[in-house]
């Protein structure tokens, strides 16, 4: 199996996975009622962070600074699952909304996986980024679009 060059923290499938999730907390939060709207509000935040933080680390300049952010993102990946327990117990949840679960525990284990990947890099190669990275400023930008119609 050919690996595919990464140019872009869109082309991760870790990435991709955490924003999948990101956009289905939006929809299955939708509905929650008024007085747990501080809730949706943290559903959110957290889901949305794991992303962000996630390409923050991928355009930073050393490896130690992505690996710091890949840690952010496990910590609000597992602030988020706290929040869905949460809305679990308190009966905000679907059957259907249930996938969620298994979803952030596929994509912590790919996080996982990549945190320990980045970890052997450095202990082999040290802190800088190899010198074929491309620079953020280099990158065409492009939207990340995911089918959502199944």
């Amino acid at each position: 199996m050919e690996k595919k060059h990464i140019e872009n923290v869109e082309d991760m499938p870790v990435y991709r996975l955490f924003y999948e999730l990101a956009l289905k907390i939006e929809t299955m939060s939708r509905p929650f009622r008024s007085d747990f709207k501080w809730l949706r509000s943290q559903l959110l935040r957290a889901s949305e962070s794991v992303c962000a933080n996630m390409t923050e680390g991928f355009y930073s300049q050393y490896s130690t600074e992505y690996l710091q952010s890949l840690h952010r993102c496990r910590r609000e990946a597992r602030e988020t699952f706290m929040h869905l327990n949460y809305a679990k117990d308190t009966h905000l949840l679907t059957a259907g909304d249930e996938t969620l679960f298994s979803g952030y525990e596929d994509a912590l284990h790919q996080l996982g996986n990549l945190i320990t990947s980045i970890e052997r890099k450095i202990q082999l190669h040290g802190k800088s980024k190899p010198a074929n990275a491309s620079p953020a400023s280099s990158i065409d930008h492009q939207p990340l679009t995911i089918d959502h119609s199944s």
